[in-house]
């Protein structure tokens, strides 16, 4: 034991907190839970902040050893503040209920962080899964913006990050409660604009359930609403993105097409084609919104393609993603009775039984 009370192995293996707030999402905590539990570094914490649920959020959590700790209804960002105040560790993480950590999230984490004590923050990539169709999309964060901390840019949120306590109490103020969304990348702007580093571990180690309360679609007036909020908070965001969109229609085109060839040529092929299949679509039935999901899962698996087309194993696994994604788009439109140019490379639904027949 040291003067502190710790033995060396606890000084090796500090201790990490793992935050899981929960709003009426009791349908989901176990499986945060037991991804958090399941965690293969040696010494965590787990508390989970019941957020004024009416389900049955503390009979799930109550079952798992963890502390469990209820509030009144007052948002995320007032959840993930209760629930660092309660927890007890030299980094934490904030786990929303309805995702999950892979198990070497903190362990991977961990030895990032600790390699520089100016680092405040650590994001990896995540899996993206859309429980209603079952259907999953990697994400990685890009290295030439993560490399110079360009998280000012950031489109969205975070997904899942681990924090040290340290860089967190160096803030004015914790997550601020008036934004319904986004809280964490306002936190992480404003660690960067205290000169706290930001890392990341280039793996996806963090599961983003996508269901029917997850998100926020665009030109929502929720989503709209903090978009302003965060713009005007930062200025230099809606000019870096303004850059950034340049960029990506320039110079990124010229990067990816010099360093992979092949893929950006396949790419191109891949959207003209889904933008004819997508034109006929719109022509003949313009109600099927599954269809219109399917189609824009497939323009993100292409643009991940086109990006880590160099890399043997996301490349497999995109290049999986679109086919299957093709199949059953081709499936929608012809269960839809519709009619679909054989040109266009979709069969009709009555060659489809012709062939049933034959």
């Amino acid at each position: 034991m040291n003067k502190n009370g710790a033995s060396p192995k606890e000084e090796k293996n500090p201790l990490v907190s793992i935050i899981i707030t929960s709003y009426n999402y009791g349908r989901y905590l176990s499986e945060a839970i037991e991804s958090a539990l399941n965690q293969t570094y040696p010494n965590i914490e787990v508390i989970v902040v019941d957020d004024g649920s009416e389900d049955n959020t503390e009979k799930i959590a109550k079952s798992y050893p963890v502390h469990y700790v209820y509030q009144p209804r007052r948002g995320v960002a007032s959840a993930r503040n209760n629930g660092i105040k309660l927890s007890c560790g030299e980094y934490f993480v904030n786990l929303d209920a309805d995702d999950k950590l892979l198990p070497e999230y903190v362990t991977k984490t961990i030895n990032v962080m600790m390699k520089d004590p100016k680092t405040g923050f650590v994001v990896t990539g995540s899996i993206f899964w859309n429980e209603r169709r079952n259907f999953k999309t990697i994400w990685i964060p890009d290295k030439i913006r993560t490399k110079y901390s360009l998280h000012a840019g950031w489109k969205g949120s975070l997904g899942c990050a681990l924090f040290r306590r340290a860089a967190f109490d160096s803030l004015e103020y914790g997550y601020d409660n008036n934004l319904p969304a986004y809280e964490d990348l306002d936190v992480c702007y404003r660690l960067l604009l205290k000169g706290w580093k930001a890392k990341t571990v280039f793996e996806p180690l963090h599961v983003y359930r996508i269901h029917c309360n997850s998100l926020d679609p665009k030109g929502s007036p929720k989503r709209a609403y903090v978009e302003n909020i965060i713009c005007s908070k930062y200025q230099f965001r809606r000019t870096f993105r303004k850059l950034h969109a340049l960029y990506e229609k320039t110079f990124d085109r010229i990067i990816k097409l010099v360093n992979n060839p092949i893929g950006y040529l396949k790419g191109i092929k891949e959207k003209i084609m889904l933008e004819s299949w997508m034109k006929a679509i719109n022509q003949n039935d313009s109600s099927c919104e599954e269809i219109q999901e399917i189609a824009n899962e497939i323009y993100l698996n292409i643009y991940f393609l086109t990006k880590f087309y160099r890399n043997k194993y996301l490349r497999s696994h995109y290049m999986r993603q679109i086919n299957a994604l093709k199949d059953e788009l081709l499936k929608k439109m012809n269960n839809n009775g519709a009619f679909y140019p054989v040109a266009l490379g979709f069969p009709t639904r009555r060659a489809l039984e012709e062939a049933k027949v034959r």
